[in-house]
């Protein structure tokens, strides 16, 4: 806008610069701006202008606002995060698993804080050794995830012949230990048919030498590993993850993981024909979090990892 109010000119004959007036008004909304060039007042009577009506020009610029269906759930202080998370990914029902069933006297395993790096609220999602589980139901894992499912917004739901783009951002701890099985952190599940129980695509992070974060995918029953990368330059900095998919049988996918502070793409990995439709699918549904094996509980920690900024968006 600056540089519209320095650029503005006009012809105006015989006029000096000096015997013009311009000015700039931008509305409340910085959604417009209008530019005018007229004669000063004091010079009107130099140039005997028999139409003094048209000695002004007035240049309107609108901005384009791009409607968005994104849906977006970002923290908003400590208290009432389970209300929260409910609220925007299944409104009166029960989007979040978390092991507070056989941990009671820690209280709630997803909680918000103040984050000094992000200058913002975000989620921070614990998980214990011992006791926590998978909900009370499988004791050789353990799991604290977040959802979309079935009593979930049509709009939180990936159906067939529909793209749509998921971001987040996620911070893995200093000393982060994962373990030789498998530490999930996202999955897209596929709903409905005899396939549902596998993920379609999962970010997982595995214990090795390095430890490594991987893109698993699984077309149908058994999964195949897209691309890996060594997970020690991915520790303790905020992460933002850009997932893209087109759900059908002939799809695509691109995953992009860059550093927030700098932009810096550290992981990244596309598939324009790959299918992404299972036969009896109903939907498929997003999961963040950690879902973490105990197999190997003796390679495993106390853990916190911090969430924010989730977005969903039929494109």
């Amino acid at each position: 806008m600056e540089q519209l109010g320095a650029v503005i000119s006009y012809d105006y004959g015989a006029a000096q610069e000096t015997e013009t007036e311009k000015s700039l008004l931008i509305s409340n909304d910085s959604t417009s701006a209008t530019a005018t060039i007229a004669f000063k007042q004091a010079f009107l009577k130099n140039y005997n202008d028999t139409n003094s009506t048209n000695n002004a020009v007035i240049i309107v610029l609108e901005k384009e606002i791009s409607q968005s269906n994104a849906i977006v759930l970002n923290a908003n202080g400590p208290g009432n995060t389970y209300n929260l998370i409910t609220s925007v990914l299944a409104p009166g029902n029960n989007p979040i698993e978390v092991p507070d069933c056989n941990h009671t006297e820690f209280g709630e395993h997803i909680d918000e804080v103040f984050d000094n790096e992000l200058n913002e609220n975000v989620f921070r999602f614990y998980m214990h050794t011992s006791p926590d589980n998978d909900r009370c139901i499988n004791l050789d894992r353990q799991r604290n995830e977040i959802k979309s499912y079935d009593k979930s917004p049509d709009n939180l739901l990936g159906v067939e012949n529909e793209k749509v783009e998921y971001k987040w951002k996620f911070k893995l701890p200093s000393g982060f230990q994962s373990s030789p099985n498998f530490t999930h952190l996202h999955q897209l599940k596929s709903v409905g048919g005899l396939l549902e129980s596998m993920p379609m695509y999962t970010l997982t992070t595995r214990k090795g030498n390095p430890d490594q974060l991987e893109l698993r995918y699984a077309e149908t029953d058994s999964q195949t590993t897209l691309k890996q990368t060594d997970l020690a330059p991915l520790i303790d900095i905020w992460l933002e993850v850009t997932e893209t998919i087109s759900y059908g049988t002939s799809g695509s996918y691109t995953i992009e993981i860059k550093q927030v502070n700098n932009d810096t793409i550290l992981f990244d990995y596309s598939n324009e024909s790959i299918t992404n439709w299972r036969p009896g699918a109903s939907f498929v549904r997003p999961k963040w979090g950690i879902y973490r094996s105990l197999l190997n509980a003796q390679d495993l920690r106390d853990e916190s990892i911090r969430y924010a900024g989730f977005r969903i968006e039929e494109l």
